[in-house]
């Protein structure tokens, strides 16, 4: 489900003002899930050429017809077709030369070095304009979600837990981490997710060490603690959820790994609200590690922000804070762990929203897998 008509146009016209603003003449976009967001088009390739007033969108027979519908709701946005036998890069530099501007951006994060060279070759040796990087520019825009996004985030999150509530209490001994991973990533389709997010990690025993474990063959044994991380796609957006599961009778030492990871989730998630760091929110969850005497296992960040691509801005971590302070209308993880070589991990994982007070949850809690109730 593509944004509304009114809310793209003030996608667009946010992001000509920054351009406005720029030491850049125009923007070159490229970058997928950027190009989605300002004109609600999902496609595999495509740029546009964004200046200070007007917007030159470049694609080829694939996406062409979308692209032209798009931009007829969208005002100073214009298509311009790749023509037979020509490619992006000889399109773009047409443009650009048409436009006649000395300085034009591009999406380092994004382009690779081989096609930025095949750019410049295209160029004007003498005379054209010349490539500069730029930094996340529309991915700051897209930092912040609007009403629109956020409701889409609460269905999903829904959706998410209640895929959670199918899935979890069939995570049992003898089954094979890669069948389970398969049996979660069928749920979230049933459950009305368009994808799953990113491949789907269970992790048994001493794999739960691994923070990104890639399900196997390992067969889930009785006293086993099982990472499951997992998420789906609503409408384009991700969201992620990640349950340590308790299989059988567990020891006083596994027990005390969920508690405190539980709590470090609790005091981050307490930390959360408007004007705080995102290094305030993961020192909150290390605190609570540390004094447990666990602090030197948890070996990444506390969140990630969540969007049109699973990790996004604002990363909730001791060096988050480049993006400024948080604001109402952000999303991300929060999800702390601790991770012991050869002996297993915990790791626990919600999603919220940053509201004008603190934080909305849109995860839930799954009754019988929360570690509370341990």
């Amino acid at each position: 489900m593509p944004a509304p008509v009114e809310l793209l146009a003030s996608r667009v016209a946010r992001l000509c003002a920054v351009v406005r603003q720029s030491d850049a003449d125009a923007l070159v976009v490229s970058h997928p899930p950027n190009i989605l967001y300002l004109f609600g088009v999902s496609a595999s390739a495509g740029l546009a050429v964004v200046t200070a007033d007007a917007v030159t969108v470049i694609a080829d027979e694939r996406y062409r017809e979308a692209f032209v519908q798009a931009a007829e709701c969208l005002p100073a946005v214009s298509v311009v077709a790749v023509g037979v036998g020509s490619s992006y890069e000889e399109t773009l530099a047409t443009v650009l030369g048409a436009m006649a501007v000395a300085t034009v951006g591009v999406e380092a994060g994004a382009m690779t070095l081989g096609r930025a060279s095949a750019i410049r070759r295209q160029l004007p040796a003498v005379g054209g304009p010349v490539l500069v990087e730029t930094d996340a520019t529309v991915e700051l825009l897209r930092m912040v979600k609007d009403p629109w996004e956020q409701a889409i985030f609460r269905a999903a999150g829904s959706q998410l837990t209640e895929v959670a509530a199918c899935i979890l209490p069939k995570v049992s001994a003898g089954r094979r981490e890669r069948d389970v991973a398969w049996e979660i990533e069928v749920a979230l389709r049933e459950g009305g997710f368009e994808r799953p997010a990113f491949e789907t990690i269970v992790a048994a025993g001493p794999n739960g060490a691994r923070p990104h474990h890639r399900a196997g063959d390992r067969r889930i044994e009785p006293g086993d603690l099982v990472v499951v991380d997992f998420g789906g796609v609503l409408d384009g957006y991700a969201v992620d959820m990640t349950r340590t599961v308790a299989v059988g009778p567990i020891g006083p030492e596994a027990r005390g790994w969920l508690q405190a990871v539980a709590a470090a989730q609790k005091a981050a998630i307490a930390a959360i609200r408007p004007g705080a760091r995102p290094s305030d929110i993961d020192a909150a969850a290390r605190l609570v590690l540390h004094e447990a005497g666990l602090g030197e296992r948890f070996v990444h960040s506390t969140g990630h922000g969540l969007g049109l691509e699973i990790h996004e801005r604002p990363m909730i971590g001791p060096r988050g804070d480049a993006v400024g302070p948080l604001v109402a209308g952000m999303v991300f993880t929060v999800e702390p762990g601790v991770y012991i070589s050869g002996r297993g991990g915990v790791r626990i994982e919600d999603d919220v929203i940053v509201t004008a007070t603190g934080a909305e949850r849109i995860t839930g809690a799954v009754p019988g897998f929360e570690a509370h109730e341990s």
